[in-house]
């Protein structure tokens, strides 16, 4: 599962609008941008043994100079339906930087392809 993938798919809707989206960190300025992190996969439904779905976690992050409360919310809304979870959230401002981070954590979930036998 490509998780990165799913998440920028899911907010091309801000990238055609000119907001960044891209994958990593903080760009060093106070410019809007998203950044997508992954943040972990593991197998879930074990039956006989085997995983029988995939699930994996990212988080959304919005840098920006000032705080993008309806950006969150609109964040929020593309992910849930692009079927991603919401799992939690958080929002700090960086007192020496005075950068506002608006972080958004998701989950999502899909059966397991078959592996090939190498």
């Amino acid at each position: 599962m490509d998780i990165i993938k799913m998440a920028a798919d899911a907010l091309e809707p801000l990238q055609k609008e000119g907001i960044p989206v891209q994958q990593g960190w903080y760009d060093g300025s106070r410019k809007l941008h998203v950044t997508l992190w992954n943040l972990g996969e593991y197998e879930g439904a074990h039956s006989d043994d085997a995983g029988e779905i995939e699930v994996a976690s990212v988080q959304v992050n919005i840098w920006s100079g000032s705080d993008q409360v309806k950006l969150k919310k609109r964040i929020r809304r593309l992910m849930k339906k692009a079927g991603f979870c919401y799992m939690d959230s958080r929002d700090e401002l960086e007192t020496d930087t005075k950068v506002f981070i608006n972080a958004l954590r998701f989950m999502a979930a899909q059966e397991m392809e078959e592996e090939a036998d190498e």
